[in-house]
């Protein structure tokens, strides 16, 4: 059972690990729209994907150790509670690092976030300053939904089949 635990503090660690990696992505993607250099920025989204994927892994583990340890709907802040004694200590610096990872991130997401929105607020009032359709005018390429008619039949799909 320690072995379950044990593993359950490395997924801490890991997620921990993650947390850190993708504030200094979002770090990174602040100073590339700040410099509106769109190459960097698009290579740190891809990289953000990467991680994203890498979370994903992270989950399936998560899903895998929270009903072997009888964790299934515990709050994080409670977690440490339901370890050994010898090893609660641990559990709850492992979960405090988490936590204070998770916050970090949030803000660095959050300042990006925000200059990237404005950025696209001002990209999208220069393309109708300059004679273009405002945004979500839904006068662009592609295929609109018209309410009368069906898409063709190439854009149909069976998904009985």
């Amino acid at each position: 059972m320690d072995e379950l635990y044990r593993s359950y503090l490395n997924f801490l660690r890991s997620m921990s690990r993650g947390l850190e990696s993708l504030t200094a992505l979002n770090e990174k993607k602040l100073a590339a729209a700040q410099k509106d250099d769109l190459m960097a920025l698009n290579e740190l989204l891809n990289q953000e994907q990467a991680q994203a994927l890498n979370f994903r892994g992270l989950e399936l583990t998560r899903d895998k150790l929270l009903p072997q340890l009888g964790l299934v709907g515990v709050p994080l802040a409670k977690v440490p509670d339901h370890f050994p004694s010898a090893m609660r200590a641990e559990a709850g610096q492992a979960v405090e690092e988490l936590r204070n990872r998770y916050v970090s991130y949030r803000q660095a997401a959050g300042k990006t976030r925000k200059l990237l929105e404005q950025t696209l607020h001002e990209v999208e009032g220069i393309i109708v300053q300059m004679g273009g359709p405002p945004a979500g005018g839904g006068t662009g390429p592609g295929y609109h939904k018209d309410m009368e008619s069906a898409p063709p039949p190439s854009m149909k799909t069976d998904f009985r089949a």
